[in-house]
């Protein structure tokens, strides 16, 4: 249920981002880091990962694996979605930005749940301040 409502979400900010490419893309996973911690705890996000890296072909790793192919299609659709309506660049690789974007969000959030002391919202700006260069890069 909670891979649903997640998803969920995320379609709702693609059908309808905002014209900055920035908040958009803050938008976004801004709704995937909030999500994160309403279900798992950082030490249960700790062994679900072990678990779907030691068991990639458990139920479990498989679930872990096809929801974050998902969040990474959703992010690649949200730049596609952003040229379409003539706010990133046309010349741009969007499958490409979107798979930076997401990968780059994926590596903070394995940051983020190995240290009890760091904050969501220390999260996200950390990952605005990093996604910032390339942000600047394919606004129109």
């Amino acid at each position: 249920m909670e891979v649903q409502v997640l998803t969920s979400a995320g379609l709702r900010i693609i059908a309808k981002p905002s014209k900055n490419v920035g908040k958009s893309i803050d938008d976004l996973i801004a709704t995937y880091i909030e999500h994160s911690l309403v279900y798992l705890s950082k030490e249960m996000w700790r062994h679900a990962m072990a678990t779907s890296t030691q068991q990639p072909d458990s139920p479990f790793g498989k679930a872990y694996s096809a929801l974050d192919r998902e969040l990474a299609d959703q992010t690649c659709n949200l730049i596609m979605k952003l040229q379409q309506q003539g706010s990133a660049r046309d010349e741009i690789d969007a499958r490409g930005v979107g798979e930076l974007l997401f990968n780059n969000m994926n590596m903070m959030f394995i940051e983020f749940i190995k240290r009890e002391d760091m904050t969501i919202k220390e999260l996200l700006a950390a990952i605005h301040r990093q996604n910032r260069t390339l942000t600047l890069a394919i606004e129109k």
